[in-house]
Parts: structure tokens; sequence; C-alpha cells
């Protein structure tokens, strides 16, 4: 009998564990966030593809599923509309009221390759003149351009009657070789299409340039806060003399992965972490275009970083049982009297009864009370066919499997008890006789 109570609690808890493995599973896989990236085959989207493997082969607790969009407008609309989890926008694109960074992914720096005979001088000099905006992919740059220019404009210079022609990159170098236009204006990281862009400029066409930035950058990026400071490096465009000659400070704008502000701080922290950590394996797939960092916490900008960004910055982000180990403490202490208290009020209702072997000792105790008090033989007999009753109860259960008595015989208590009842019994004949 004690080895099948042994067995059914050995499967009770071989099931219990068999629920919990099934739990931990389904709580640690891959969690899919849908993330808007737009246009296919611009470079945003090139490389989000790229991370998007890296985190499977680096096996991240988060995957990204890549929904495309026309340009960084459409994705922040669909940010705002909780139609996806995540975005990839522009710092300078103002359309979202909502998004958060999470990791910065690139930076686009301005800057200016002017003809050296069309009289430029600084970025200033451009106002009043053709100049060419080179389109990235699908991104219009002209507003961002336009608002640059308008922090120059002076009285004696009206910044509102811009000539910006928007062109391909494709258009570029034609487009300042034949003089169509006096400069051309990229939004772009320096690299090998551009490249190329100077290269045919400067040594097939043999036209001289003049490389410019951005004069007083912190100035601009202190008024805008999408916009921050930077520097290219001198030669940046390679050849010899190197191209530019001199480092150029500018401006620049970024492309970063952002989320809604309601995404719960833990989460945020644990995407970013994965996402930091993943970016060991893109440098191995991708050029250097692309770096993923943590947003500045300390500045004003665009994009404020997440809540759970911050914390991951200053080593202040806590574990889910860190967080909320109080409420699930309380939670567990609370079931547990809210238990033991329907346990309790069943049992004062007569709606539950103990198992045997849990209350013949209350029952035996009642009973000897009952005994004593007896006044006549009809209150000794009633008291003996309740005890009977009992034991009998008790060992139907036990043939039953429902208690264990190996350990625990009754017989010397069944015994002790049938000996009272006799006695009870004989001292009330000797009182009704004398």
């Amino acid at each position: 009998m004690k080895g099948r109570y042994v067995l059914r609690w050995t499967a009770v808890l071989l099931g219990l564990a068999a629920l919990g493995l099934l739990a931990w599973l389904a709580a640690h896989q891959p969690r899919t966030f849908k993330i808007a990236v737009g246009p296919d085959g611009s470079q945003q989207m090139i490389f989000m593809r790229s991370l998007a493997r890296a985190m499977v082969e680096t096996r991240q607790p988060y995957r990204l599923e890549i929904v495309p969009k026309p340009d960084s407008i459409r994705a922040a609309m669909a940010l705002d509309a909780n139609d996806v989890d995540l975005a990839v926008l522009r710092s300078d694109d103002t359309t979202s009221a909502d998004a958060r960074s999470i990791v910065t992914i690139q930076k686009r720096h301005v800057l200016v390759i002017a003809r050296q005979d069309s009289g430029f001088t600084d970025i200033s000099s451009l106002i009043g003149r053709p100049i060419g905006v080179v389109r990235g992919g699908s991104d219009d740059n002209r507003n961002l351009i336009r608002r640059i220019l308008q922090h120059y404009a002076t009285e004696d210079v009206d910044a509102g009657g811009l000539e910006l022609r928007d062109l391909s990159i494709q258009q570029a170098s034609a487009a300042l070789a034949a003089g169509e236009v006096d400069a051309l204006v990229f939004v772009a990281w320096p690299g090998q299409r551009l490249r190329r862009i100077v290269a045919d400029v400067a040594e097939r066409q043999k036209i001289p340039l003049i490389y410019a930035g951005v004069p007083a950058p912190e100035a601009l990026a202190f008024r805008y806060r999408d916009m921050e400071a930077s520097e290219l490096p001198a030669g940046v465009f390679g050849g010899s003399p190197p191209r530019p000659p001199n480092a150029l400070a500018t401006v620049a704008i970024s492309y970063e992965i952002v989320a809604s502000e309601d995404m719960a701080a833990s989460r945020a922290t644990d995407l970013a972490s994965a996402l930091l950590d993943a970016r060991t394996h893109l440098r191995r797939i991708d050029d250097n275009s692309f770096v993923i960092e943590t947003p500045p916490i300390d500045v004003q900008r665009r994009y404020m970083p997440h809540a759970g960004v911050v914390a991951l910055v200053n080593d202040d982000s806590k574990t889910f049982l860190e967080t909320y180990s109080d409420h699930i403490w309380l939670t567990l202490f609370g079931l547990s009297i809210l238990g033991s208290s329907i346990t309790g009020f069943l049992a004062w209702a007569g709606l539950r009864e103990a198992l045997p072997s849990q209350n013949v000792g209350m029952k035996l105790a009642r009973l000897v009370e009952r005994l004593d008090a007896t006044v006549t033989l009809a209150e000794v007999d009633a008291v003996e066919a309740e005890f009977l009753a009992m034991v009998k109860t008790m060992f139907l259960v036990y043939a039953k499997g429902g208690i264990d008595l190996s350990e625990d015989d009754p017989s010397p208590w069944i015994a002790l008890f049938s000996n009272l009842v006799d006695k009870r019994r004989a001292a009330l004949r000797c009182a009704a006789d004398g």
C-alpha cells in the first residue's frame, strides 16, 4: 500500500516538473519584433537584413521581422499606429511623436563638393546658386539642406530663393561636370559610392574641386536637436594629394532603431543588449558604414533614449526577479492566506471533510469526552456505535489505498477505547443496581 502511495506522488511530481519545463521553454522562445525599414534596396534595408541574420546566428533572444516601407516617414507612421514594434528612422524625420531610441546604426555627414571656378567660399556662398542635393536612396535631403542654409542667411542674402535640385547619385557627377550645378551637397557616409563620384570628376574629367563641411557645426547642433557636430578626416576620399587636404568640421544626422516609449524598460534593456552582442558578428559581414551604438543619454536630441537603454548605459538594469520579487512574494503570501481561509471555511461549513488519517484523533477525543459524560446505557451504546462506524470507515479507506496504517498500528487504541466503553457500561450498571 505504501508503494502505491509513493508511486502516485511520484507521478504527480513528474507531471508538475513536465508542466514547469514546458512553461520554461515557452517563456524562453525567441520573441519576434516587427521592424519597419525602407525602402527595398536601400543601405539601411540591406543592413537590417544582415542584422536579422546575425540575431539568429548568435542565438539572441529576439528576432527581427522586416516590414518594408517606402521611406522613414512611412516607417514612423507605422510605429505610431502600433503596426510594428520597431522602426529605422532618420533623426531629422519629425513624423513620430512617440519614438524612443534603442540604438544608433549610422551617421550621415553633410558634405559640399564645389567646382573651383564657381566662386565658392563657404556654404553660405551657395545661396542663390544652383545646388545639386544628392538623394540617398528614397530619402529627400532638400529640407535638411534648406534649414542649414537658412541658418547662415543674412538680411542681405535671402535663403527663400534657394535653387535646390534633387539629383540621384547616378546623375551627380555628370551634373557637376557639365556646370548644371555649382556644387553638390551630400548627406551621406563617405563610402565607396561617394569616392567614385569624387574620382570621376577630379581625375577622369580633370575638374578642380573644393571640399567643405559646415562652419560652426556646434551652433547648428545646439539649435537643432536632430543634428550633431562631426568631423571628416583629411584624405577620406583617397587620392594624392589627399582629398580633402584638411579635416572638415560639419554636422551629421543619424539613423536609429527606435521603439515606442510604451515598451517595457526591461525589454528595451534586453533588446539593446542583444543588438550590441550581435554587432561583433556584423563586423565580419558588412562594411563600417553602419555601427551599432547606444545613443547619448546626457544630451537633448531628436530621439531621446528609451528608459531601458538609459538603465543599460548606467549599469542600473534589473533582472525580472529583482524588479518584481516583492510583488511575487506578496502574491504568494496572499494566495497562501487565501487558500488557508477557503479550506478553513469549507471545513467549518461542513463542505469539506478531512482525510480519515487526519481527523481520527480529534473524533476519538470527542468520543472519549462524550463517553465520560454518559449517564445511561443507551448513551454508551450510541457512543460505541459511532466509534465502530469510524473504525469501519477508516479500514474501508485503508483498503482503497487512501491511508497508510503500516507505520501506525491502530489496534492498541481500538482495544483501549473498547475497554473504556466496557468499564463505563459496567460502572453505570453498578450505579443502577446499587
